[in-house]
């Protein structure tokens, strides 16, 4: 049976091929292969001797696990529930679950990182040592990839909430076990870092195995937006849920963060910070052209519930601010790459936070309704001639910084632009505020607006 499945999941993959789709995902992974293949040989080229190398191998698998998982959670989407037609077959629910896990040795995701890390194991290593470690790498990867897959099982909070405790369980007897490197032999301790994935993905994959999940079309409304939680959680379940937002909001900035690598090597001049601020400013920017385009969808239905255009503008405020801080986690390894002042990161963050995101505000009187579920490539349905026009607005913060972090000292830009960051978070309700009052004023105009 196990057979018979892997059989039509290759027939299916092979009937919804496509080439458009499929060179649009190996561009940006050649992309972030690449830039890891920069980033090793600099460091390689930087090292006296690599000598010892494998040892830090351990520690570099444990220190992927979180970020492995967080970044599974947004981007691998697995079927875990049969489908009507495989469940009017004799599909028995172990060669189901067997058939999860097998899928999941052959899912891209979970292979990511042992290829994003085969120069470091190809410069850095012996190459005896190589597969090995790109060995304990995918191990890892699959732990986390089988949480995932046992996350997307479960329904409900009360089923799902095992999984993050159980990886969290798992990351701290990583780390303990890692530390257990000084006095172990690197074979033996590979041997048992592998077999402690091996019983990590056991436990999780004996979980998956308990979970009962039926395809039912049911409707249920656990609670209506009536609380600040549940109001801000409209902003980041509307981005995950879109591709079209996802992409444009999360994987297209990784093309400003790999352009700031490579402006390393003319060092810290203006197209170097022109870049460092597009990378950190790419998140909000392209989700703030559409300030109001995802609630275009439904701000009929909003506009009778308990909320003021207030709470819902100062909530995408700082969700931009959170998503500002995703790409300059990516960029902090250019402290020791580029010399760049850790300040000088904050004060970036501080001016994205409080200067640039403020300045897309305004947008939500004049945005359109925003088709949520179309491809981001070239798209530029609810785009118009005042919202392109303003767009040029958005280069003031860009110019100003780079011009700031270039001609002046780097403790000066630093202050300067973190006191202009600041006084903007602190202004930014008096801001906001106004263009709350405005939309109010005209709200039947853009009521209209979003049904064209």
């Amino acid at each position: 049976m196990l057979k018979l499945l892997l059989k039509l999941w290759a027939d299916q993959k092979r009937r919804d091929f496509k080439w458009g789709r499929f060179l649009g995902e190996a561009y940006f992974f050649l992309l972030f292969l690449f830039l890891s293949s920069v980033i090793t040989y600099v460091i390689y080229e930087e090292t006296d001797s690599t000598e010892g190398a494998e040892m830090a191998l351990p520690f570099i698998a444990v220190s992927l696990i979180i970020p492995d998982f967080i970044n599974k959670l947004l981007v691998k989407h697995d079927e875990t529930v049969m489908d009507h037609y495989l469940k009017s077959r004799p599909v028995d629910e172990r060669s189901w679950n067997r058939f999860l896990l097998v899928n999941n040795v052959f899912s891209f995701w979970n292979w990511s990182i042992p290829l994003l890390f085969l120069p470091f194991c190809v410069l850095f290593l012996p190459w005896m040592l190589a597969l090995p470690a790109m060995l304990l790498l995918f191990a890892v990867s699959m732990v986390g990839g089988v949480a995932i897959t046992a996350f997307r099982r479960a329904k409900g909070w009360s089923n799902k909430w095992p999984v993050p405790v159980a990886m969290g369980i798992w990351f701290i007897i990583a780390c303990f076990y890692a530390m257990l490197l000084t006095i172990l032999p690197w074979g033996v301790h590979l041997v048992g870092f592998l077999l402690l994935c091996a019983g990590g993905i056991a436990v999780f994959y004996d979980y998956l195995c308990t979970l009962r999940r039926y395809e039912e079309s049911q409707a249920k409304a656990s609670r209506l937006f009536l609380g600040a939680s549940s109001l801000f959680s409209m902003e980041y379940v509307s981005l995950l849920r879109s591709k079209r937002l996802r992409v444009a909001s999360l994987v297209l900035p990784l093309v400003f963060v790999f352009n700031s690598y490579t402006q390393v090597v003319n060092g810290l001049n203006f197209m170097f910070y022109l870049m460092l601020m597009f990378a950190i400013f790419a998140p909000s920017m392209m989700l703030g052209q559409w300030v109001f385009g995802v609630e275009g969808n439904y701000f009929d239905g909003l506009w009778t519930k308990p909320v003021s255009i207030l709470e819902i503008l100062q909530n995408k405020f700082w969700f931009f601010a959170l998503l500002n801080i995703l790409p300059l986690v990516l960029l902090i390894p250019l402290i020791w790459i580029a010399g760049l002042s850790p300040w000088m990161l904050v004060a970036t963050w501080l001016f994205t936070a409080g200067a640039a995101n403020l300045t897309l505000m305004p947008t939500a009187l004049i945005s359109s309704r925003l088709e949520l579920f179309q491809s981001a490539f070239f798209n530029y349905q609810g785009a118009s001639l005042s919202i392109n026009l303003y767009g040029l607005i958005v280069l003031i913060p860009l110019v100003g910084y780079s011009l700031c972090a270039w001609l002046l000292e780097p403790l000066t830009a630093t202050i300067v632009l973190s006191v202009i960051g600041v006084v903007g978070i602190a202004l930014h309700k008096v801001v906001i505020g106004w263009i709350a009052r405005r939309y109010e004023q005209k709200r039947y105009t853009c009521f209209e607006r979003y049904r064209q």
